[in-house]
């Protein structure tokens, strides 16, 4: 089963108030790079408790390589992952992912609640806004523009001793 389906055309772009999103992509590197140094305490383990990204000392080619899957799986249609801008496209903010719900667990509640999950980390280099003004900007976004009708935000409205007992207990609806 495709994550999006083939009629939906994925945003390259959006512009909101307080930020815009742009595809990422190689040609990000260096503005990313410097913010995943900056800021690797910070963003570590957004993607989950078990998962220790990124490392504070990343090098350049395995960044690159980052972007650059990232840019084939946004190709792809596998998963969405976009470079966060100030509005003026001038300052890197930093990434907001949107993937798949994967999971091999049979009965993983996750799988039936939700469409997709929504990830995002701030560059610590930046101060302009906040992960709840970012959150409240992508929400109505996701809702109106893609085709998902339940989009899970791990680590954010739902946290992760919850998101992980949904993998495992078919009961919990919390």
């Amino acid at each position: 089963m495709s994550f999006v389906p083939d009629s939906f055309t994925p945003p390259l772009e959006w512009h909101g108030e307080h930020f815009q999103l742009q595809v990422l992509a190689p040609r990000y590197v260096e503005q990313d790079l410097a913010a995943v140094r900056a800021s690797a305490g910070d963003i570590r383990y957004v993607f989950g408790p078990a998962n220790g990204w990124p490392d504070a000392d990343m090098e350049y080619a395995e960044n690159l390589a980052d972007l650059a899957r990232h840019e084939v799986e946004f190709q792809q249609r596998k998963a969405f992952a976009y470079a966060m801008l100030d509005p003026c496209g001038e300052r890197y903010l930093g990434c907001v992912y949107i993937r798949p719900i994967k999971s091999r667990l049979d009965g993983d509640l996750r799988k039936t609640r939700f469409q997709a999950q929504l990830f995002f980390w701030l560059s610590s280099l930046q101060s302009d806004i906040d992960a709840q003004q970012v959150l409240q900007a992508l929400q109505p976004w996701l809702a109106a523009c893609w085709p998902f009708a339940a989009v899970a935000y791990p680590g954010r409205e739902i946290d992760w001793p919850s998101w992980e007992r949904m993998a495992r207990d078919p009961m919990h609806h919390g």
